[in-house]
């Protein structure tokens, strides 16, 4: 079975669904295809402090923790600052061409709703793909290669070496090739189509899920006891 969910990484019902993906996948229920979308692109690039609305926010966190699985996290606080995740969408989209996509994902998660971390700037996302493409070597490695490292030195061309640094997104945050452009656009024309503005979205053949429902239908394919039948609060318009 093929999926398809779209969620944006300052959603926290998004961030439940990106669990009950890696469920699936773990159970070889479904290949699951995450797109990432932004909800709210008009969010500041200097971050959005979570006490303008504290309600809004508790409600929906209250809500998650009644519909989370004993054996999923569901975040317990907002973090005091939401991202603008325009840096992490494009990062997301170039991903995919490198094979780290779902390693991205979860971690873009855990910085936003386990680390509560603003995460806004694209020089602090691409310090996220550097950790995965480019994993920290042994002490005395800058020894062997001083001026580049020896890991990179003998596996990559010069052309190469800005993604292998975490160099996937520009200063300014959009992707560097078209092929992530690409990938954006359709995510969001495909998410818009469907999805009318909520995340997470569950496309599925015979129509596309939103927020609860998406949730409680991603527990049903993992076998899970799915908790709770109310839409969410407007946690990911």
């Amino acid at each position: 079975m093929h999926l398809i969910v779209y969620g944006d990484f300052n959603c926290p019902y998004s961030y439940l669904a990106s669990q009950r993906v890696d469920e699936l996948a773990r159970l070889g229920r479904a290949e699951v295809e995450w797109r990432a979308v932004e909800h709210d692109p008009a969010l500041a690039l200097t971050g959005t402090p979570s006490s303008l609305d504290p309600e809004r926010w508790q409600a929906g966190l209250a809500e998650l923790a009644l519909l989370a699985d004993e054996d999923e996290q569901p975040p317990g606080v907002a973090p005091s600052v939401i991202s603008n995740t325009g840096a992490a969408v494009a990062a997301y989209a170039e991903a995919v061409t490198d094979g780290v996509q779902d390693d991205l994902r979860r971690s873009l998660f855990c910085e936003i709703w386990v680390n509560r971390r603003h995460l806004s700037s694209p020089h602090g996302v691409r310090q996220l793909v550097c950790a995965l493409v480019y994993p920290a070597g042994t002490p005395s490695e800058p020894l062997a290669a001083p001026d580049l490292p020896s890991r990179i030195h003998h596996r990559a061309t010069p052309g190469t070496l800005p993604r292998l640094s975490g160099c996937t997104i520009s200063p300014d945050g959009v992707p560097l090739t078209a092929d992530g452009y690409g990938r954006i656009r359709q995510w969001r024309d495909g998410w818009l189509s469907g999805a009318e503005g909520m995340v997470p979205a569950l496309s599925l053949p015979d129509g596309m899920l939103t927020g609860v429902p998406a949730l409680t239908r991603l527990a049903e394919l993992a076998g899970k006891t799915a908790a709770g039948a109310r839409q969410p609060a407007a946690v990911g318009r």
